[in-house]
């Protein structure tokens, strides 16, 4: 599955900003439900908060890939954040997060869930590659950067 599939043009936060992790995740949970009426962020914030209970998402390098698995009739969606000034996330190595990576998949979905997210992870260890996001001046950039990948 191409990663641009998973993220729509109005699912994607060029400006993001948010004072903590909380507002982050809600913050997150809106923008993933832009233009899907099928979830309710809400829902989608419950479920990310869910998971951040278990370690946070935030995987070091200034970045996070919040995600969560959700009952409907798709199989995955997501949504991408770029924050300038960064969120302070309890990542594990403790840096502002600059980059997220919102997923949702269906209950149904474990194998794509753990392909998706690791193909996202796999991208963004490399350093140029998180710079590349980093230094994007439109969404359609950041598409083309993606599916160049």
């Amino acid at each position: 599955m191409e990663l641009t599939e998973l993220f729509e043009t109005e699912n994607i936060s060029l400006e993001f900003s948010a004072n903590n992790k909380d507002e982050a995740i809600k913050k997150l949970s809106e923008l993933i439900c832009k233009n899907r009426d099928f979830i309710n962020p809400a829902k989608v914030y419950e479920i990310l908060m869910e998971r951040e209970e278990l370690g946070s998402t935030g995987i070091g390098n200034e970045v996070a890939i919040p995600h969560g698995k959700i009952d409907f009739n798709h199989k995955i969606v997501g949504a991408i954040a770029l924050s300038r000034q960064g969120v302070e996330f309890e990542a594990i190595d403790k840096k502002p997060v600059k980059i997220f990576f919102a997923l949702l998949t269906g209950s149904d979905s474990t194998n794509l869930h753990l392909k998706v997210l690791a193909k996202i992870s796999r991208l963004l260890m490399d350093e140029n590659f998180r710079n590349a996001i980093l230094n994007v001046k439109s969404k359609d950039e950041l598409k083309t950067l993606l599916k160049n990948r």
